[in-house]
């Protein structure tokens, strides 16, 4: 009971998020990343953003574990906070497995996770 307890706050023992319309994979320097979106507005931007090839930001609000759909990580993004845009600050850049590597300092003292080259791949 106690591991279950253990994995629900980690976020591990939940399932994709049922709200998601749409689930897509990012490329940043050689490493991948999901993200789910709540939205047709969020969902389109990324289909766009696919569609041109162009690589920008992705951005959202980090939570611990994965989430159920952002596996090998231990840590996925806030569905309903997840955006495309074009500039982002540089305290949130990096690459997946930075974010992995020093966990609790993201989650903490940054908060979100904004790459700058990330490239939107594929929906899933």
């Amino acid at each position: 009971m106690l591991a279950i307890a253990f994995l629900a706050a980690c976020g591990e023992a939940t399932g994709p998020n049922k709200e998601a319309v749409a689930t897509f994979a990012v490329e940043v320097s050689g490493e991948e990343f999901r993200v789910q979106v709540t939205s047709e507005e969020q969902a389109e931007a990324f289909r766009a953003r696919m569609a041109s090839g162009v690589e920008g930001v992705v951005s959202g609000s980090l939570i611990s574990g994965s989430g159920g759909i952002n596996t090998p990580w231990k840590w996925h993004l806030d569905a309903a906070t997840v955006h495309v845009s074009d500039m982002a600050i540089e305290l949130c850049d990096g690459r997946p497995s930075m974010v992995d590597a020093d966990l609790a300092y993201w989650l903490n003292n940054v908060g979100q996770f904004c790459p700058w080259g990330a490239k939107v791949v594929r929906e899933e």
